[in-house]
């Protein structure tokens, strides 16, 4: 297994991404959305993989959601990087890192696939993130 590291600029908020996959063979989705759009987010999961978050100071992280209220959006508080989402689903919770916020994100490129979420209602999201996103050990 490789494991993949990631954080914001102060190193509150980290991810760890264990996968088969190596960096630049990772999926790299650009949500076309005006959050994404405005963090200049590109995001990767795995579903055959675990995902871990790890946060310094519970008090300086943002959990912000959306009107569907289906995910949880991390963002430091203090330094304003936004890391990555996760999803809670009954014992269960699946989340996305940005990459962007990978510790070795210049040691590859990748093109995103441009991605649209709009037309979906909450229960076909939850059910897309549940088959495409990574399981999580240690939500944050």
């Amino acid at each position: 297994m490789n494991e993949h590291k990631g954080g914001c600029h102060c190193g509150n908020l980290r991810w760890t991404l264990r996968t088969r996959l190596n960096a630049p063979d990772l999926p790299a989705r650009a949500c076309e959305c005006g959050f994404c759009r405005k963090h200049g987010a590109v995001t990767t999961s795995d579903p055959q993989g675990e995902m871990s978050f790890g946060v310094g100071d519970p008090t300086m992280m943002i959990r912000h959601r959306f009107a569907t209220k289906t995910a949880e959006f991390l963002i430091c508080r203090r330094c304003g990087v936004y890391v990555g989402a996760q999803m809670k689903e009954e014992q269960r919770a699946y989340a996305v890192a940005n990459l962007r916020t990978l510790d070795t994100y210049g040691d590859f490129a990748f093109k995103p696939e441009p991605m649209d979420y709009s037309g979906e209602d909450s229960t076909a999201r939850r059910d897309r993130r549940a088959k495409r996103w990574t399981q999580v050990g240690i939500p944050a």
